[in-house]
């Protein structure tokens, strides 16, 4: 970070981030750090996740002179992000690691085994061979403690186990110590062979110390503090216990957050080795307006270092918070995604869409408190959303799939809202985000509490089988009749009413005046009617304000307009009318 320019304009920090995304990546990335003065210094200086990401990019084919660089540490931490699901050791995953530091010599394979936990290096070799020791007159024809069938790889045949499986191959080590049956595949098994050899030459006492230890130290107890070291410094990059990091899922009140709380931790992150944001983390935060904003609005080279480290520390909480395999690509975007998206969102709430104030709740405020405000304004639209599904459940697109989407266990919006629509769902991001879910789920409240108050039992119609008219096809139905001087009704219109109707309702493709005006009244004195009666409760969702009504209705009457006003046959074919209820001659009600 030190041969950064200095940060002189508010958008040098989004310059840092757009230069990481159009900076050459992968195998071009690996040969610019092989072209620097001091080639083995720039790539010691990189992190672990960033040489895990650059191997990823390019490939272990393209990347052996990258690895001929690398530190043991460096490794290390590529084995903690690769090895690993949950708590179960995925040797296989090591394997691609290990043969690309063997292309690399016998020199090298000694310093990097060295600098692997010994718990590790032990668990490893236990996965691949078992282990005789000649000098206690172990042999293969003799099975023994150490012989431990029960990590073997089981070779492809016949399930039902008629066919013997061949034996494996046996290999003595040079200084006749020890005579090893290799395990698994034959790539795996010449993987391991090649190990043995170069770990020889480089230090016969570490390849001995190994072997020995794999041969006598109860696995689970191997697997167990193998485990612990890598939790340890996966804890110092943010991936914390798994209950720890539900701690972002705990509600936080914005009215609970101060600009100047100095709960920050951006020294201690910053210390602890977390990387530059990685360009897939910095894609999402680039794509967040208010955070990219916020982070325009640092002033300092220093600052925008140790916020970038945050975010990283931030985004890796919710990969734990998640149980995710912080190796996979997909799962890291995804997480990066949601937790940039939560973070914008507490943050503009917290800075009350300032953008200066934004950048001073980064440097002031802890991370996840910025992110658990975010998530706290998702859990009310949540709320109200589970009160409206199902009683919304035959509401039409695309309120039926916001619906859905803020119901889920971490509330989302539906790109069925957005424009132009799309399939799938997002994260809220925004205020106005949470505006327009907001104005959403108080519009279809509104038709709720209008249909009901037509007598229609929203939730029986939810239960019936299809087809079932949406909740919107009452309404217009009903505004329908009363445009045309009939009774505000969501009785199921004959042929014949839907033709008269439209006659006496239209004028040259437009709904006359008075009928627009009776739509009105009609509403506004049923809801009357209802409370004077005094049953204005007995629904379960609330009238909607007086004067929120005349948009409501004139937006429903607009899709009336636009259904029947182009038509100009005298007869109506129902086939081709959309969202009202019509009755077919000798058939039960049909929503078309």
């Amino acid at each position: 970070m030190t041969d950064e320019p200095s940060l002189s304009a508010p958008a040098g920090s989004l310059e840092r981030l757009r230069a990481r995304l159009t900076a050459p990546r992968g195998a071009r990335r690996i040969d610019e750090l092989l072209c620097h003065d001091d080639a083995a210094a720039a790539v010691a200086a990189l992190a672990p996740g960033e040489v895990f990401e650059l191997v990823q990019d390019a490939g272990f084919e393209d990347a052996g002179e990258l690895m001929a660089l690398v530190t043991p540490a460096q490794v290390q931490g590529c084995l903690d992000l690769a090895s690993w699901d949950k708590d179960t050791y995925l040797p296989e995953a090591v394997r691609p690691w290990l043969s690309a530091v063997l292309e690399t010599g016998f020199e090298k394979v000694g310093e990097i085994w060295a600098g692997l936990d010994p718990e590790a290096r032990m668990l490893f070799l236990q996965r691949s061979v078992v282990v005789y020791d000649v000098t206690f007159g172990e042999s293969p024809d003799e099975p023994t403690p150490g012989d431990r069938q029960d990590f073997h790889e089981e070779p492809a045949g016949d399930p039902l186990g008629q066919e013997e499986p061949p034996d494996e191959p046996l290999m003595t080590t040079p200084d006749g110590f020890f005579i090893l049956k290799l395990l698994g595949g034959d790539e795996a098994q010449r993987l391991t062979m090649r190990l043995i050899e170069d770990l020889y030459r480089a230090d016969g006492a570490l390849a001995r110390h190994t072997i020995q230890g794999a041969r006598s130290e109860p696995a689970a107890e191997l697997e167990e503090m193998s485990y612990r070291w890598r939790a340890g410094r996966m804890a110092d990059q943010g991936y914390v216990d798994f209950y720890e990091a539900l701690e972002l899922f705990r509600p936080l009140e914005v009215e609970q957050v101060r600009l100047d709380e100095s709960t920050a931790e951006l020294d201690a992150i910053t210390e602890a080795g977390a990387a530059n944001l990685p360009a897939k983390v910095a894609q999402e935060v680039l794509s967040r307006a208010f955070l990219a904003r916020a982070l325009a609005e640092l002033d300092s080279t220093d600052d925008a270092a140790k916020v970038e480290a945050a975010i990283v520390y931030l985004i890796n909480r919710v990969l734990a918070a998640a149980r995710a395999r912080p190796g996979e690509h997909e799962v890291v975007q995804r997480a990066a995604h949601y937790g940039s998206a939560m973070l914008s969102l507490g943050l503009e709430a917290v800075a009350r869409g300032d953008a200066r104030r934004g950048a001073i709740a980064l440097r002031q405020v802890a991370m996840p408190r910025l992110f658990r405000v975010g998530y706290t304004l998702t859990l009310r639209l949540a709320k109200a959303a589970l009160a409206l599904a199902q009683r919304g459940a035959t509401a039409e697109s695309p309120a039926r799939e916001v619906v859905a989407a803020l119901s889920s266990p971490r509330p989302l919006w539906s790109r069925s809202a957005d424009q132009p629509p799309a399939s799938g769902a997002r994260p809220l991001e925004s205020l106005a985000d949470l505006r327009r879910a907001t104005d959403l789920l108080r519009a279809l409240s509104q038709r709720i509490a209008l249909v009901e108050r037509l007598g229609v039992d929203l939730l029986a119609m939810a239960k019936a089988t299809e087809p079932v008219p949406t909740l919107e096809a009452h309404l217009r139905t009903a505004l329908l009749r009363v445009a045309g001087g009939g009774a505000w009704s969501a009785a199921g219109l004959t042929d014949a009413e839907l033709t008269a109707l439209r006659r006496r309702a239209f004028a040259e493709g437009m709904l006359v005046a008075a009928g627009r005006e009776r739509c009105h009244d009609a509403v506004i004195a049923t809801l009357e009617a209802r409370d004077e009666a005094g049953d204005g409760g007995a629904s379960a969702s609330a009238a909607p304000a007086l004067s929120e009504l005349p948009a409501l209705i004139d937006g429903m009457l607009a899709l009336l307009e636009a259904a029947l006003g182009p038509i100009q046959d005298d007869t109506i074919d129902t086939r081709f009318i959309d969202g009202l209820l019509v009755l077919a001659p000798g058939a039960a009600l049909r929503d078309v």
